[in-house]
């Protein structure tokens, strides 16, 4: 049975002008990328938030805004990347298919479950919480990891069992987002929560070590 279909190119068959656009494509992506993490991170900066406290602007209309406004400019990023000329890479059949499904299913019930933990109506901006801006969590699957929603999109992006070459390097490109903006959040959190140094030694940031593979389970 076939597992992995082949469905790329020979980019040494390809003709000059060929390769140069496929390499535009792919550096607007990383670009345009670019773009939407600086103006993503901007926003929340401490520095654009105490400008917009000074003019009146109240945590909960800001934490509403900057949500919205994340889903807009995603909603934007992503179009302008489908319009951009792609390639395919593979395509997987079989059962290493159903097997890369089960992944982005598991990934996606991580998101779910780092949710669960949280509360969606503060993180959301539709009401605020004691510890807000930046509430300190290690209940529900942040015992295990430290940034279970960026685990669970990368898993269930770079499970697909069909990837082109603009979707990998869009993929890449939020991986690389998540990790870095990961580092940044937890700055802002060692500053609001001493506790947090403790919780960063004991839980792993992205992959759960220690709950799939207890010490007690680890070869001696």
């Amino acid at each position: 049975m076939l597992l992995l279909k082949k469905t790329g190119f020979d980019r040494q068959e390809l003709p000059v002008e060929t390769r140069y656009a496929c390499g535009m494509n792919i550096a607007w992506i990383w670009l345009s990328g670019l773009a939407f993490a600086v103006i993503h991170s901007w926003l929340a900066t401490s520095r654009c938030k105490d400008a917009l406290y000074r003019r009146g602007v109240g945590r909960k209309a800001y934490r509403m805004a900057y949500s919205l406004l994340a889903i807009v400019l995603t909603a934007l990023w992503f179009g302008f990347v489908s319009l951009l000329p792609d390639a395919p890479l593979y395509h997987m059949e079989g059962g290493a298919k159903w097997l890369m499904i089960g992944l982005q299913l598991a990934g996606l019930g991580i998101v779910v479950m780092s949710f669960r933990a949280i509360d969606v109506s503060a993180f959301l901006g539709l009401s605020e919480t004691a510890d807000a801006p930046d509430p300190f969590v290690e209940t529900g699957i942040y015992r295990y990891i430290r940034h279970p929603m960026y685990t669970g999109v990368m898993l269930a992006l770079f499970a697909s069992p069909s990837q082109t070459v603009n979707s990998m390097n869009l993929f890449a490109v939020i991986a690389l987002y998540f990790i870095i903006g990961a580092r940044f959040e937890e700055r802002r959190m060692l500053a609001v929560h001493p506790a947090y140094a403790d919780y960063m030694k004991r839980v792993p940031a992205f992959i759960p070590f220690r709950a799939l593979f207890p010490p007690s389970r680890r070869p001696q």
